[in-house]
């Protein structure tokens, strides 16, 4: 259930503030310059931070003024380092991503949200383990569009689709996995993007509230030029690995206390 007032959704776009108190708005604040600095230090993860206090915050949050927040922080973050963009490897992940977002349409009602987060949130920690133990997945066209499609499909289906791109990167150049998944994650929202205005699920005052985030969102983004330091001295293994554990867990969290 959401903390907010009211549902911002409900409210013409020039109120979406002031349904809210202080310390709520304060708080989503936070959560994306917090979720901004994450995705410009490592090039993944907005979603992964701020889908989840955002939508406890006020559903009207989600999914569409996050998604267009995403998709403007990876599109800075990809020019930056455009360079370095693995682009044989963006191009198999990206196939293998649109090949499964419609598989888990199709897939949407065979099984209910919770057994496919667990079943996710199994396989990314079962993934961590064998890398702990000594698996190395290298990032080569094939494992990324295998990973590519298990970031589409779950992503589609749990709004966390990051964590099997990053394994194939984690023994990577931190500039090559932040501008390689950055790129990714452009295509990826913005496609989830065009989904929902296509299903009628975009609206102006959703339109205006990430727009009025926006700025904090860069301001995140600013930010990560101290974080890309600590990926950048041979910190990637630990990030990805980190991270994607956090994620795994947090989406059993959330079936669990949600």
């Amino acid at each position: 259930m959401a903390v907010g007032i009211t549902c911002l959704a409900e409210l013409p776009a020039v109120f979406i503030f002031s349904a809210l108190e202080w310390p709520l708005i304060g708080l989503a604040i936070v959560t994306v310059i917090a979720a901004g600095t994450i995705q410009g230090s490592t090039g993944f993860g907005f979603n992964m931070v701020a889908a989840p206090i955002l939508a406890l915050i006020d559903p009207a949050f989600v999914p569409v003024p996050m998604l267009l927040l995403a998709v403007a922080v990876c599109i800075v973050g990809a020019i930056r380092e455009r360079d370095e963009i693995d682009r044989k490897g963006l191009t198999a992940a990206l196939v293998g991503r649109t090949i499964a977002s419609g598989l888990a349409v199709f897939c949407l009602g065979l099984l209910d949200q919770g057994t496919y987060s667990t079943l996710f949130a199994g396989l990314v920690l079962l993934a961590v383990a064998l890398s702990l133990l000594g698996l190395k997945i290298e990032a080569n066209p094939r494992t990324l569009f295998v990973a590519g499609s298990v970031s589409g499909f779950m992503g589609t289906l749990t709004s966390i689709g990051a964590p099997p791109m990053t394994i194939p990167y984690q023994h990577s150049k931190g500039p090559v996995m932040r501008a390689t998944l950055s790129a990714f994650f452009v295509f990826g929202s913005f496609i989830s993007v065009l989904a929902l205005a296509a299903g009628g699920m975009v609206s102006w005052s959703a339109i205006l509230l990430g727009l009025l985030l926006l700025p904090f969102a860069m301001i995140g983004f600013v930010f990560s030029n101290w974080g890309r330091m600590l990926v950048d001295k041979g910190k990637v293994r630990v990030v990805v690995l980190t991270v994607s554990t956090a994620s795994a867990l947090l989406l059993v969290a959330r079936e669990f206390l949600f």
